[in-house]
């Protein structure tokens, strides 16, 4: 299980401040009530919906991908920016 809450602490401990905490991961998108989740093991994640200038999400019917993002650990469940992701080939 991710836990960003570690990873703050521990900066805490040295006086630091983690200003940004970027994931990789693998996993696959669901839509729940109009939402879209990202799934990777036992994380959850909500989708922060890009701009529209920007490129949309992965479509769900994508099965397992790989992505890039940034997390926002302040709400539950913790939010995700995907900035960069590919189909996981296998």
């Amino acid at each position: 299980m991710f836990e960003p809450r570690v990873l703050r602490e521990a900066a805490e401990r040295i006086d630091a401040t983690l200003l940004l905490i970027q994931v990789i991961a693998r996993g696959r998108i669901v839509e729940e009530a109009s939402k879209h989740y990202f799934l990777a093991g036992e994380n959850r994640f909500e989708l922060i919906e890009p701009p529209a200038n920007a490129p949309p999400l992965p479509e769900a019917s994508q099965g397992e991908i790989s992505v890039i993002g940034s997390v926002d650990d302040s709400v539950e469940p913790m939010r995700l920016k995907i900035v960069q992701s590919k189909p996981v080939e296998r």
